[in-house]
């Protein structure tokens, strides 16, 4: 990083901390916590009266209405609630994610108000760091994938424009899209109606299957995130089945994380025509006691059968840091029935956790529900979990370092 000397003085930087509305100290310790971390000689000196900054810095210390400016609308009133102990904590943090962002790191191009909430939230810098390196690759990867469709619809047009070129050629009728075709076309539309009239029988007919909402304080907002997009996932995935069921988001609070971020996902999700019985309630309340099995894999009883008269439980938790038993705590304070899916008796495990998302288990359900075959149903479980596929892939690993040292041929 190229280098050059400045001198900010102690005056400068007090002007600067009222304007950003935090303290001397804090906007301080800030600087030199950030500066110490780049372990380059020449960017920080003891005396704080005649510090040397980088390039990057002195630009953001000289502009100081950048802050105040910013290329995107960001409603300080809204992300604080007006608490002025977050007013400043807030500032400070935009001081150290465009110092970040100045710096080369990887920091997503714009943050929104409800991602700089999630930053406030976070506890320890580490995390912040972490969160945004997240939030950066999310964004490379959805222009990566706008730039790949720009370059698709280019391509498409190309060739639109070549086949126009040789159908003015030809006296002939043209066949495909565009031209000519023996067939209908099927909208997209079409095939949602078809498949939420799936849906709507099965609220009429089917077996009810319950995904309890009520861990979202367990969760950190990066576990909410995926855990809403499991659900997501896991209501496309019903829809396709030729028996779905009867899906019941019970304990859903829309204040909540988890479902502020599925009705993201899902705008409609809250609509009365949306096929999908999404509640407050509780699960208790709304059926007999004697029905339900709460599904946890820290039980000890194995599902040995499929009933279809039963009501299972999915608890809708992401836990990647929280690894208590709270499900099992949960089932076993109200005195529900409890089970787990018998991975052990049908699958030989390798040295990887048990843990499988909600929409696996939920395709694991419904293939138990269709064919009755544990074999067949727990086919959805990712290959690499398993003894016979880590024992491949390490075959394969000491196949290619041989050959990589000319020891095999």
């Amino acid at each position: 990083m190229f280098i050059f000397r400045n001198t900010i003085s102690v005056s400068k930087l007090k002007s600067l901390s009222k304007t950003f509305g935090c303290s001397f100290s804090s906007l301080r310790y800030t600087l030199t916590s950030k500066l110490r971390e780049t372990n380059s000689k020449n960017v920080f000196r003891n005396n704080l009266g005649c510090n040397t900054f980088s390039p990057c810095i002195n630009r953001f210390l000289s502009a100081e209405a950048s802050l105040k400016e910013p290329s995107y609308e960001i409603d300080m009133q809204s992300i604080t609630d007006g608490n002025e102990n977050l007013l400043k904590k807030l500032k400070v943090l935009m001081l150290e994610v465009e110092v970040m962002r100045q710096e080369g790191q990887r920091v997503p191009s714009e943050l929104t108000n409800e991602k700089w909430k999630e930053l406030l939230a976070l506890p320890s810098r580490s995390q912040r760091i972490k969160q945004l390196v997240f939030w950066c690759t999310i964004e490379k990867k959805k222009m990566s994938r706008m730039k790949k469709k720009e370059q698709q619809r280019s391509e498409r047009e190309a060739d639109m424009d070549a086949t126009s070129e040789d159908r003015k050629k030809t006296d002939h009728i043209y066949y495909g899209f565009g031209g000519s075709t023996i067939f209908l076309r099927i909208y997209d539309s079409t095939i949602d109606y078809y498949m939420n009239q799936k849906l709507i029988r099965a609220m009429m007919f089917g077996q009810k299957l319950v995904i309890d909402c009520s861990y979202d304080e367990h969760m950190t907002p990066k576990e909410a995130a995926l855990c809403a997009k499991q659900l997501t996932y896991l209501f496309a995935e019903n829809r396709l089945s030729d028996d779905p069921f009867d899906l019941y988001f019970c304990n859903a609070d829309k204040n909540s994380k988890l479902i502020q971020r599925l009705t993201k996902y899902i705008p409609t999700v809250h609509d009365e025509t949306f096929p999908l019985n999404i509640t407050k309630n509780s699960y208790m309340d709304l059926f007999p006691k004697e029905q339900l099995v709460y599904l946890t894999p820290h039980c000890r009883e194995n599902l040995k059968t499929f009933s279809h008269d039963d009501i299972y439980i999915i608890g809708a938790m992401v836990d990647k840091v929280n690894n208590d038993p709270l499900s099992l705590g949960k089932a076993k304070a109200l005195g529900l029935r409890m089970a787990r899916l018998p991975l052990d008796v049908h699958l030989d495990w390798g040295i990887g956790t048990k843990s499988l998302t909600l929409n696996q288990v939920q395709a694991i359900l419904l293939d138990i529900k269709k064919y009755g075959d544990w074999n067949k149903a727990l086919q959805h479980v990712p290959k690499r979990k398993l003894k016979k596929n880590e024992e491949e892939n390490k075959s394969k690993k000491n196949f290619h370092y041989l050959k990589k040292r000319n020891l095999i041929h």
